[in-house]
């Protein structure tokens, strides 16, 4: 059932005429001709802190500059954190990585917030690239960053504008974005992000802009997002090319219509450098596009090369201390998803969450799976595992939810099943059934957040929640239950919980997420992680 409903749904991104790639020829000549194209622009998204690729980008751009082609290199968003390399440092050896390479413009994806606002400002600084974003606003002070910035390459100005998700105040901490009262203090106005573009467009074309270039970080992910790259274009004109980011999709160059109905280049290269992108002008103006595995690329620029080595020397000697052993391979992606964990019940899930649920010794556990971040290996499990596996360094909390409550917060976990969510919740002491297709999903706005159910229908039926015998035993509607789980979710009400926990009080325990998983293991489980983990439990029944 799974491969037909991927085969139903690509059926209707295909009818809404939504791009859909093929993995390109590998390219003999990675740098173009100087006697083809005056200007060339190397770009990324969602690197996730995925450090190896820096260098091949660097190189890709010198080489250019050295056969005398007017170069850049931009980012369309989610650099600085994603895998515990990043996170190890908040952002700051992406940062100085970054820099060695080149990197002339970015713009900033959902990701750049996890650190808070003002490490966001600190990071900024310290890059040399200019960050541009014309949808982040102080509501106090205005806007924060310029929205675009203009680059005379070869015999033409090229503005690169940039546009950050609306989602961002929801995935990252919506804390950082409030006051101690819980007001909103910044903006990425979702409510007229595409007329805010368009003035940013009409001022770069005024000031001299003979292309816009767009650095995206709003995915085109149409079935789960309604403020998307497609939306973009089609609401907006004056546009050239859209440089996608967020929705991790690869997504080779094909044009859409814009408002106006005149065509507009639309790409992405995927996720974790993977591939580099390169687009190039011509000497006649026009605009083409290629995205070029990075493992094609076997020279790398050498002083970028020598940083990162540095950089992961660095971090390994903090992170190869071994914790424990696994008999399990405790897998985060399969041949059906890259994330299984943001669509459905996994061995890794069931051992994260029951890793908080025992450690706290509460009835239940839950955990968005956007928190789990990488496999555990078979074989000896290091810090650096554990560090990957939940490189957030959220905290862990213990609160008191009614079992109606409960229920609504699975409702929303479930709420855009089939496709895949960060708060899909894995969870420990409990297992329900959800029926994806004959009952109606909660409701969620345009900020991903719960605003409701429609109707009286419900997904999730049969809950049970486990006793102190370990019997699952149906759950009380009226009867409250000690619930634990990350911050993230309990506290900061991240991926669009908060109106689901509205005078809920959550005890912080201070204990980080990692140092949770180490305790599972060596104190629960005797420094070793069974085999069960190797499947899912069966806590999670979907019908389809």
């Amino acid at each position: 059932m799974k491969t037909l409903h991927r085969y139903i749904l690509s059926l209707a991104v295909l009818a809404l005429g939504i791009c859909v790639g093929t993995e390109p020829a590998s390219a003999k000549n990675f740098v173009p001709r100087k006697s083809k194209v005056q200007a060339v622009i190397y770009f990324d998204n969602d690197v996730h802190s995925h450090v190896d690729g820096y260098a091949v980008a660097a190189k890709l751009k010198k080489d250019a500059v050295n056969a005398g082609i007017a170069a850049c290199l931009v980012s369309s968003g989610d650099f600085v954190q994603g895998a515990s390399l990043g996170a190890s440092t908040k952002g700051g050896s992406i940062v100085e990585i970054m820099n060695t390479a080149g990197y002339d413009a970015v713009t900033l994806g959902n990701h750049e917030f996890d650190y808070g606002m003002p490490r966001l400002a600190e990071l900024s600084k310290a890059l040399n690239a200019t960050v541009v974003d014309c949808n982040l606003k102080d509501l106090r002070t205005g806007r924060m960053f310029a929205p675009y910035k203009i680059f005379q390459m070869g015999a033409v100005k090229v503005a690169f504008l940039g546009v950050s998700t609306p989602y961002s105040f929801v995935s990252s901490v919506p804390s950082y974005f409030q006051d101690g009262n819980g007001n909103m203090l910044y903006t990425l106005c979702a409510e007229n992000l595409y007329e805010v573009v368009q003035e940013s467009v009409d001022n770069a074309r005024k000031e001299g802009a003979d292309y816009v270039i767009v650095l995206s970080h709003l995915g085109d992910d149409v079935y789960f997002d309604p403020i998307n790259s497609h939306e973009l274009i089609a609401n907006t004109r004056g546009i050239d090319v859209v440089l996608d980011g967020h929705s991790h999709h690869f997504l080779p160059a094909c044009n859409r219509s814009n408002i106006d109905g005149d065509p507009v280049m639309l790409t992405q290269t995927g996720s974790y450098f993977d591939h580099v992108g390169c687009l190039t002008i011509s000497h006649k103006g026009k605009l083409s596009a290629k995205l070029i595995r990075s493992s094609k690329v076997k020279e790398k620029d050498a002083a970028t090369l020598a940083v990162i080595d540095r950089v992961k020397k660095d971090y390994e000697s903090v992170g190869s201390r071994v914790v424990g052993r696994s008999e399990a391979e405790l897998i985060f992606a399969d041949a059906s998803s890259p994330r299984i964990v943001r669509e459905r019940e996994s061995g890794l899930g069931d051992f994260c969450a029951d890793a908080i649920r025992l450690t706290m010794g509460t009835e239940v556990s839950m955990l968005g799976g956007g928190s789990i971040r990488a496999a555990i290996n078979k074989g000896d499990v290091t810090y650096n595992d554990l560090f990957t596996c939940f490189p957030f360094r959220n905290t862990i909390g213990i609160t008191t939810l009614s079992g109606q409550q409960i229920l609504d917060i699975l409702e929303f976990s479930v709420a855009v099943l089939p496709a895949e969510f960060g708060g899909f919740l894995q969870v420990s002491g409990i297992k329900f059934d959800v029926n994806v297709r004959t009952n109606t999903p909660a409701r969620i706005d345009s900020n991903k957040v719960f605003s409701g159910f429609e109707g009286d229908g419900r997904r999730v039926t049969n809950a049970m929640v486990l006793d102190r015998e370990g019997n699952y035993q149906p759950l009380d509607k009226d009867r409250s239950y000690t619930v634990s789980g990350s911050t993230y979710l309990l506290v900061e009400h991240g991926d669009g919980y908060e109106n689901l926990f509205d005078g809920v009080k959550v005890v912080d325990t201070k204990i980080d997420d990692v140092d949770i998983l180490e305790r599972y293991i060596t104190e629960n489980l005797g420094g070793v992680i069974p085999a069960r983990y190797a499947n899912p439990e069966g806590r999670i029944k979907l019908l389809y």
